[in-house]
This record gives C-alpha cells, sequence and structure tokens, in this order.
C-alpha cells in the first residue's frame, strides 16, 4: 500500500528531529485547562510529517494534534500526532513514539506507529500487521490472573473517568496478572498487537490517541466489547475472545461503577 509505505519511510526521516530535539517541556493551553506539555519537537515533527504529506498527497485532508486538532475529516484523511508520550519524552522515559492512521471515507485503512529509541515499526493495513516487516498477533489466551493489563494515565479530564481507572487497580487487583501503565498510548496498542501485553483499558477521547492503535491492533488479531466502547466509551481491548469474556464480566463493573 502506497500510503504505508510513505509514512514508515516518513517517519524514519522523522526520527532524528525527535530523538536529537529539544525536550524542553511547555505548558499547552487545553480547552479544560488541565496540565499539559508540548515541546519544540513536537511542532517541528508535526511539521516536516505535515509538509512530506502535502508534497506527497496533496489535497488529502490532516488531523493533528498540534496544529489541525479540529480539522474536519475529507475524503481521504490523515490522523497524526507528531510525538505520542511527551511528558515521557521531556522525561528521558523511553516510552514515546509516532504514530498515524489514513482513513478513506472516514474509515481506517492503514496504520503506523513507530517507536524511535527501539528502533520498532508497526504497521497495519486491510493485509494484517507488521513489526519490522514481519507479522505479529496477540498472545495466545490465558487466564486473567495470568494477564498482563495495561491502563492509560489517569484522566485529568474526567473525575468520572479518573475514578473508574482508580477502581480497576484497587478493586480488580487479584483478577489480574499485573497492571502496567507505560504512559503513552501507541505503546499501549503496539504491545498489545504483539503479544507483550493481553489487555488494554482506557476512555476514548482523541482521535490521534487512539484510531492508529486500535486500528494496528485489531488487524493483528485483538478484541473489543463494541457494546462497551459505543455506551460508555471505554475500550477493553484484549489478546483473544476468551480473555476479552472474562475481562468485560471481572472488570467492566468496578470501572463504570465510577464513570456512571
Amino acid at each position: 500500500m502506497r500510503e504505508a509505505e510513505f509514512i514508515q519511510r516518513v517517519f524514519r526521516e522523522a526520527a532524528p528531529i525527535v530523538l536529537g530535539g529539544d525536550r524542553t517541556a511547555e505548558r499547552k493551553d487545553t480547552a479544560l485547562g488541565v496540565y499539559d506539555v508540548v515541546t519544540d519537537s513536537d511542532v517541528r515533527t508535526e511539521e516536516f510529517v505535515l509538509s512530506r504529506i502535502a508534497e506527497e498527497f496533496p489535497g488529502d485532508s490532516v488531523i493533528s494534534e498540534e496544529t489541525h486538532p479540529d480539522a474536519g475529516e475529507g475524503e481521504r484523511c490523515w490522523v497524526l500526532d507528531p510525538i505520542d508520550g511527551t511528558m515521557n519524552y521531556t522525561r528521558g522515559i523511553p516510552f514515546f513514539g509516532m504514530q498515524a492512521a489514513f482513513l478513506e471515507d472516514g474509515v481506517p485503512t492503514m496504520a503506523c506507529i513507530y517507536l524511535p529509541v527501539f528502533d520498532e515499526m508497526f504497521v497495519a493495513t486491510e493485509e494484517g500487521a507488521y513489526l519490522n516487516g514481519r507479522p505479529i498477533r496477540p498472545a495466545a489466551p490465558r487466564p486473567l490472573r495470568e494477564c498482563i493489563l495495561s491502563t492509560g494515565d489517569f484522566s485529568r479530564r474526567s473525575v468520572e473517568f479518573r475514578v473508574g481507572q482508580a477502581n480497576l487497580m484497587s478493586r480488580c487487583y487479584d483478577d489480574v496478572g499485573r497492571f502496567k501503565m507505560f504512559g503513552a498510548s501507541c505503546v499501549d496498542y503496539a504491545y498489545l498487537a504483539c503479544g507483550r501485553t493481553d489487555v488494554h483499558v482506557r476512555f476514548l477521547n482523541k482521535k490521534w490517541d487512539y484510531l492508529p492503535g486500535m486500528y494496528l491492533a485489531v488487524r493483528a488479531g485483538a478484541v473489543f466489547d463494541r457494546r462497551l466502547t459505543r455506551e460508555n466509551r471505554l475500550l477493553m481491548l484484549c489478546s483473544s475472545d476468551p480473555v476479552l469474556d472474562e475481562a468485560v464480566e471481572k472488570l467492566s463493573p468496578a470501572i463504570l461503577s465510577g464513570s456512571r
């Protein structure tokens, strides 16, 4: 797929901007007044990728975190996060990456996540999901008590969501093998897609945070409860149907008791 080959090439070209760039954090204004940060490298990386998209695919629309967050979707649309996990990035924590999804008529057909510190390129198309060119699959089914579950940072935008996440960890501690909080959604999704974790739980918010990773994980073979996502914006993404069934039964009541 032309778009997949293109974005992989561009992300590799942008890697020196990210890895060698200014990591000084500046407070970013948000609509809800919550604390968030941005760096010069976020902006420079986004500008570079946007310029390359404009050169290669003139007329395509782009929704991007730093400069085009409210842009509308066109017939052909890119959803871009130049540095996902910026807080990690500013503190020298290696869990951050670049991510993008490509949509045709509102439907994702390609996604790419690049973790530059580890030189790991994840890409998904309608043909499947790959890590550095090799096919990937989620982990084999196992009891929830043996699973590694990752969750997003505690929500700073919704008290209800934050309480739901706290309930997940406090009430369901004995139901899950290990909890992980990587601090970057791109890592959460990529690690589930290739079998390093088994469950990912988060409340969905901005498209650039979840579209690339969800498409990657689902194309790799992951599954999620569509009703929970549709009705509660709760994503419970799992490596297999047996894990999903157990996770929904044991985890969702505790999470939703704080988010209604």
